[in-house]
């Protein structure tokens, strides 16, 4: 019975347990130019290793002098590289306290180089579109593969050839070609597992005749309508702003402001005239009615002449002026009766 207690104790106390996991070391050989050595690719450690490695052809073990970190923390070593390097055995070894961990690399497959640069395109008579470009590095054990689309359509992918140059032979009219290009160790000197990276794409349109256009990334054209419409989305508003702002005065210079003769027709009238309310107009004079008396003048001889009988009728006003004279001045008016009687 205490057998199986002590059992049960142990199985008990080791649930909670785990084990720190082994690391893992992946060499990869970077454009033929150096090697970098990883042992944390999903996670941080949790923990700084010491990195030793053969270099290649000596036996004895070196601490590394280039590590690759990350928030503090050692996720791997640069070493350098060699052309007969590639073929030979690589040992590494990991150490932590009185922890090691020691790998053999065979790096003939372990190769990637950087994506080609340098593309372009040109159309020559036949009719036939010509792609050309440069790999990272120049020689004979390099081949390429060529993937192309028409007017954003499914990707198309060549054979890989050593030659840099690719052709497409009667290329569609009104239509838009995509290029990228890729490269790798060939199998004449150790063919790599790896590609390159796809190259920066570049286009050739054949409505534009022999221009082309290279563009920085294909996210490009996504995000150029995006840009375009949240630019005129911002004039927009900022015309808004200003029209709000200067509603006032637009409305002034565009439609005049015509007063409204029915509203407070008499403050308005005062105002205008800048008279006070409580001046009142008032007469000094009165003005009386004038009697009007119509007579004809009788002809001293016995003919009257057609002249004369157009002025047979005159009016008689020297009551109205007598009277008036009176009321509204006082200069003395002579009736046309005694001026007659005098003569």
């Amino acid at each position: 019975m205490k057998m199986v207690g002590s059992w049960l104790f142990l199985l008990i106390s080791l649930q909670g347990y785990e084990a720190p996991s082994t690391p893992n070391v992946n060499c990869l050989i970077i454009n033929l130019d150096y090697v970098n050595c990883i042992w944390s690719e999903q996670s941080i450690p949790e923990v700084n290793f010491t990195f030793f490695s053969s270099r290649f052809i000596k036996d004895n073990m070196e601490e590394c002098t280039t590590y690759l970190q990350e928030e503090s923390y050692a996720v791997g070593c640069r070493l350098s590289y060699d052309k007969s390097d590639r073929f030979r055995t690589l040992k590494t070894k990991l150490v932590h306290q009185n922890m090691s961990y020691v790998q053999d690399h065979n790096l003939k497959s372990m190769v990637k180089l950087y994506p080609p640069v340098n593309l372009s395109v040109e159309m020559n008579k036949d009719p036939e579109l010509n792609l050309y470009w440069n790999n990272s590095k120049n020689t004979f054990c390099i081949e390429s593969e060529v993937r192309y689309r028409i007017n954003s359509d499914k990707w198309k992918t060549s054979t890989p050839s050593k030659e840099q140059k690719y052709a497409v032979a009667f290329p569609l009219k009104s239509s838009r070609y995509e290029f990228q290009v890729r490269a790798r160790v060939n199998d004449m000197c150790g063919e790599s597992e790896f590609w390159s990276e796809w190259s920066q794409p570049i286009q050739w349109d054949s409505m534009k005749g022999n221009n082309i256009t290279d563009i920085s990334g294909s996210s490009m054209s996504v995000w150029k309508p995006v840009l375009s419409l949240v630019g005129t989305m911002t004039l927009f508003i900022l015309a808004c702003m200003l029209v709000y702002r200067e509603r006032e005065r637009l409305r002034f210079i565009l439609i005049p402001i015509v007063p409204n003769p029915g509203k407070n027709l008499d403050e308005n009238v005062e105002a205008w005239r800048q008279i006070s309310k409580d001046i009142c107009f008032q007469s000094n004079f009165t003005e009386l009615a004038c009697p009007v008396r119509e007579y004809s003048l009788v002809p001293q001889t016995g003919s009257v002449s057609e002249s004369e009988s157009n002025f047979s009728i005159l009016t008689d006003q020297s009551d109205c002026l007598s009277t008036c004279s009176s009321s509204a001045s006082t200069f003395p008016v002579t009736s046309e009766n005694e001026q007659a009687g005098n003569e």
